[in-house]
């Protein structure tokens, strides 16, 4: 079970896809009792992590400890914590800890009707699965009111990882809010008014010039056959299944 999160998660079963007016998030201001518990044997898992991957940084994430829907807006706060105190709780499958692994996602559309998912580069944490562009909230998305915006993080991320993209995409309407065991995805939906040959140009370019590239590859879908045999993260998948489940419409039965 997770502290918190399952009793009051709007959801009729702990996981699930549902669409928001809204999103309001922001700071508890409590502590994260996993990191304090487990200090000694973080600071060791960090230490063999670094070695083996020099690349890992231990900047300040967020992650949630209360959840809650509410006239059709998701309310949640979120306590900091340290990266390597996530990497560790990750890499030990995420065990019980009161809190839910949350992040901003975009939900990008082409003119071709395509969703882009990429493949991250080799030493990201998510390397090797399709997903959404998408990142941690930090502390570049609190505000000084402890408000978390999280539509500026994902606008962050499409920069950061589509490069000119960025300059592209026009924000539509909502959010698509995923739980998927201990993730919840906070996913904003973006139109690309260009084809998706034009995106993977504009990664390309990006990619050519960027010290520290992120997308490896886009990988475009556009129905439920697309990311069948897709290695995909689990929330990525969920998000993907209920949209296209939308698109089909109710069955002739």
């Amino acid at each position: 079970m997770i502290a918190r999160a399952i009793p009051n998660a709007g959801f009729p079963f702990a996981n699930g896809v549902k669409s928001v007016a809204d999103c309001s998030l922001k700071l508890s201001g409590e502590a994260w009792p996993f990191a304090q518990e487990h200090a000694s044997a973080i600071d060791a898992h960090w230490q063999a992590a670094t070695n083996e991957n020099p690349a890992y940084f231990n900047g300040i994430v967020h992650l949630i400890d209360s959840v809650r829907f509410v006239d059709g807006v998701l309310h949640a706060t979120l306590t900091r914590t340290e990266f390597k105190s996530y990497l560790y709780w990750r890499m030990h499958g995420f065990p019980e800890a009161g809190v839910l692994d949350g992040f901003g996602s975009a939900l990008i559309r082409t003119s071709d009707g395509e969703y882009l998912l990429g493949e991250q580069m080799p030493g990201n944490v998510n390397y090797g699965f399709a997903c959404l562009p998408s990142g941690f909230i930090d502390e570049r998305d609190v505000l000084p009111d402890g408000t978390i915006d999280i539509t500026r993080s994902i606008e962050r991320e499409i920069a950061e990882e589509l490069g000119d993209v960025a300059k592209l995409v026009q924000k539509e309407k909502g959010f698509i809010v995923t739980r998927s065991d201990t993730q919840m995805s906070f996913a904003v939906p973006f139109y690309a008014p260009v084809p998706t040959a034009e995106i993977v140009r504009l990664l390309e370019a990006h990619n050519a010039t960027c010290d520290d590239p992120e997308i490896q590859t886009i990988i475009p879908v556009a129905n439920r056959d697309d990311i069948e045999r897709l290695n995909m993260l689990p929330s990525t998948r969920a998000t993907m299944e209920a949209l296209f489940a939308a698109r089909r419409g109710p069955s002739a039965d």
